[in-house]
């Protein structure tokens, strides 16, 4: 190994600065907690089975229209008819009332559907009621008739009828006999109802003439009542307005009380201050005697019309007259209020005795005397205190007539309360009789015009629609394609849902990223590929490889995208050697090296590939080299490593074939050579690239992991991915080693949904790969097979 050429950098390449990708949360290896992590999306679920979809919705379709066809026929005759009225008279009698409800009832009565069964002939062939007990109960009680208002909206009091049966001339024939006997039974109803109506009016009539007269006795008898006052045609409530004139008596009661009582607080406020009191008690006793005269003049008025009063009644009625009573007991009260007022202009109020004589001397002493005006003090406050006395005895007497008053007014408000209640029964009689009144006029006038129209009928059926033909309306066809398209629809729903759940693979990259724990760098689309021009410098290369055929092609773009994660996760690490494999055969992993070393060849980076697939290689194919040495032969001690290196493409792009395969292959890996040449190859080139095995397959790719700077795992999205990629997260992790990221490769466009690329459409779907194979035995195949060459092919098959 001591003929290593040292490393030849390109001057012009710069290391790429690219924005840090987002790390994924590790998750660990197991596979707990995965159906929490699962999304399902259900939109995404019918994009991938569509298909499946369709194809339970075209079973619904066609077993619906299977039960068209043999499921049992059912036929229906339709007819419309309509009920009008053939006399004028308006009859204002809610039995007389014919409302679409009420003929509809009278339509599917017994009586209506026994006369329609009675006009079938041949009842007992019908095929209709073969096995029905009873016609009658069948057509009322089940749903074969079918009666209904037929313009809801504007009411025109149309019936539509219907009736369904098995036989399509059977049931139109029992739909004639319905409509038959239903306007026979109209007739007979009309018929009838005609003599009804004038037994009714004359009924009426005759019932008001008798009630007249008994309200009007009733009226009269209530009116004979002595204490129902008739005035200008009104019954007035007299003891109402007696208490008015009693309330108003009470009234100027209170109003002389009170003044009488303002005196008295003056004459004691103007003695208290000192005041003279004589010009005020002269001119207060003038007052005073003025306003008993006054006082008394109206209740001796008072007690002249009340004897008056009882006079007349005593004339007219007699003594036991019950108004008496009330009179007389009026007159004591104002007979009793006369005298008190008398003594007093007299001056008999006692104690005091009287007023006007001490103070009339007084008065008359003092303008006789002259010059000698004085009196002594004391006879002045006598006089004032027996005139203050004198109003305080009158004040006791007016609180006194208050009171009798009161009792008066009580015992008239008694006697109003019961003669209102007399009134209102009189009021109510009196509203009755002109009812009675302005009902017999109205039944004069109905009678009038029943005599006229006697004989007319009242109702007739018109038949608008004839029963029509019967047709078919079930099963509806329809009905059955619609009802067939959706529980197909919702049986594939449920189907694909169910199958997408038993589905062990991914359904996108972040299921990938979530469930492994670990980022995807890269997704690689199928490419379309053409064989390369002689005169090309790698007309040797397959086409697979077409980063080196056609590197301005899209398809590119995700090989250019796998490289500049690489070269920032190398720029973070400082790693050099990096190992792809996957987890089971036919992932691709063999393509995906092959054009990733050369998208970063072309990059400016010293690349070597080596191919450490010692039982199943492929790199030699893709690039067109010789496999009769390789890494195999530099293990085995057969020649250097630096001379086992073939050039792709100088300075920047090499590979280290297999070599002869070894019957030994994990031995030659766990060889310390085996890292020995890897370390040498460190020093030259600037990434190294190692092709292992699949995981799951043999152990090789594992022991290879210690030796390696970064491992990514290459698959393909495909049922059972995702427990097999679980499993080869373990192995790796079972050596200490962490997978640093994911290629999704082969994606499927159902599987996947479309990623977008500067306007591009990079969509993954396409041909299927070929399987990696099975053969890890030991016996591989000739290193010189030719690749087959096709149109359209995925990123490799190993």
């Amino acid at each position: 190994m001591s003929g290593l050429r040292p490393v030849q950098k390109n001057p012009h390449f710069a290391m790429p600065q690219v924005p840090q990708q987002p790390q994924q949360a590790t998750s660990g290896s197991s596979g707990s907690g995965l159906s929490e992590l699962y999304n399902f999306d259900v939109l995404d679920m019918i994009k991938r089975k569509f298909w499946l979809i369709c194809f339970f919705t075209l079973v619904g379709i066609g077993l619906s229209i299977l039960f068209f066809f043999q499921a049992p026929k059912t036929y229906r005759s339709t007819a419309k008819v309509i009920l009008e009225s053939s006399s004028v008279p308006d009859v204002d009698l809610e039995e007389t009332q014919s409302t679409v409800e009420r003929d509809i009832e009278i339509l599917r009565s017994s009586k209506t559907l026994t006369k329609a069964i009675a006009k079938l002939e041949n009842i007992d062939k019908m095929s209709i009621f073969e096995e029905v007990d009873s016609p009658v109960a069948y057509l009322r009680d089940g749903n074969a008739l079918i009666t209904k208002s037929a313009d809801v909206r504007i009411n025109s009091g149309a019936i539509k009828i219907s009736f369904d049966g098995a036989n399509p001339a059977e049931t139109q024939e029992v739909l004639e006999a319905i409509v038959d006997a239903y306007g026979e039974y109209i007739a007979e109803e009309s018929q009838e109802k005609s003599g009804k109506v004038t037994a009714y009016w004359k009924s009426l009539h005759k019932d008001i003439l008798e009630k007249l007269p008994e309200v009007q006795a009733q009226i009269e008898e209530q009116l004979k009542n002595p204490e129902l006052l008739v005035v200008n045609g009104e019954i007035q409530n007299k003891y109402q307005m007696q208490q008015g004139e009693l309330v108003g008596d009470k009234q100027q009661l209170i109003r002389d009380r009170t003044r009488l009582q303002a005196r008295v607080e003056t004459i004691q406020s103007a003695q208290a201050e000192g005041r003279n009191l004589d010009s005020l008690v002269i001119g207060m006793m003038q007052e005073f005697n003025e306003a008993s005269m006054t006082a008394y003049a109206s209740t001796n008025s008072r007690f002249v019309e009340l004897k008056m009063k009882e006079q007349e009644l005593l004339q007219e009625y007699g003594s036991r007259h019950p108004e008496l009573e009330n009179i007389r007991r009026q007159i004591s009260v104002v007979d009793k209020l006369r005298m008190e007022e008398l003594s007093t202009i007299r001056g008999e109020t006692a104690p005091a005795g009287s007023l006007s004589s001490p103070l009339g001397n007084s008065s008359r002493r003092s303008a006789n005397n002259g010059s000698n005006n004085t009196q002594p003090a004391n006879t002045t406050n006598t006089m004032v205190a027996q005139f203050v006395e004198q109003m305080t005895s009158q004040i006791d007497l007016l609180k006194a007539q208050e009171r009798s008053l009161q009792v008066v007014i009580d015992g008239q408000q008694l006697k109003a309360a019961e003669t209102a209640a007399e009134i209102e029964k009189v009021n109510f009689l009196l509203k009755e009789r002109d009812r009675l009144e302005a009902y017999s006029l109205a039944t004069i006038d109905k009678l009038s015009g029943l005599d006229v129209l006697e004989g007319l009928e009242g109702r007739e059926m018109d038949v608008l629609n004839p029963p029509s033909n019967a047709e078919q309306v079930a099963p509806s066809l329809p009905l059955c394609l619609a009802g067939g398209l959706f529980l197909g629809s919702l049986l594939g729903l449920a189907f694909a849902g169910v199958k997408e759940m038993a589905e062990k693979t991914f359904r996108s990259s972040e299921d990938v990223s979530t469930i492994l724990g670990t980022r995807v760098i890269g997704h690689v689309d199928f490419f379309q590929r053409t064989r390369p021009r002689k005169d090309s410098p790698f007309a040797n290369v397959a086409p697979e490889v077409i980063a080196l055929h056609q590197p301005s092609n899209l398809s590119c773009e995700a090989y250019r995208s796998i490289r500049t994660s690489i070269f920032f996760a190398a720029q973070q690490t400082g790693a050099q050697v990096i190992q792809l494999t996957s987890p089971t055969p036919g992932d691709g992993k063999s393509t995906t090296i092959s054009n990733l070393a050369a998208s970063m060849a072309q990059s400016g980076r010293k690349v070597l590939v080596i191919d450490a697939d010692f039982r199943k290689p492929r790199q030699h194919k893709y690039f067109g080299l010789d496999n009769s040495f390789g890494m195999t032969s530099v293990i085995c001690g057969e020649m250097e490593p630096e001379d086992a290196v073939q050039v792709v493409q100088p300075e920047y792009l090499s590979v280290v074939a297999c070599g002869p395969i070894p019957p030994n292959p994990s031995e030659l890996i766990t060889s310390a050579r085996f890292e020995a040449v890897i370390s040498s190859f460190r020093e030259k080139y600037d990434f190294i690239l190692i092709d292992t095995p699949p995981l799951l397959a043999v152990t090789d790719p594992a022991i290879v992991c210690r030796y390696v700077d970064l491992v990514y795992m290459v698959m393909r999205i495909t049922n059972g991915v995702r427990a097999n990629s679980l499993r080869a997260k373990e192995v790796v992790d079972s050596m200490g080693v962490d997978v640093s990221g994911v290629i999704i490769n082969g994606l499927r466009r159902r599987d996947q949904k479309v990623y977008d690329y500067k306007g591009g459409r990079y969509g993954y779907g396409g041909a299927n790969y070929g399987s990696y194979g099975n053969n890890y035995t030991g016996k591989g195949a000739n290193a010189s097979k030719p690749v087959a060459a096709g149109n359209l092919v995925g990123p490799g098959k190993s």
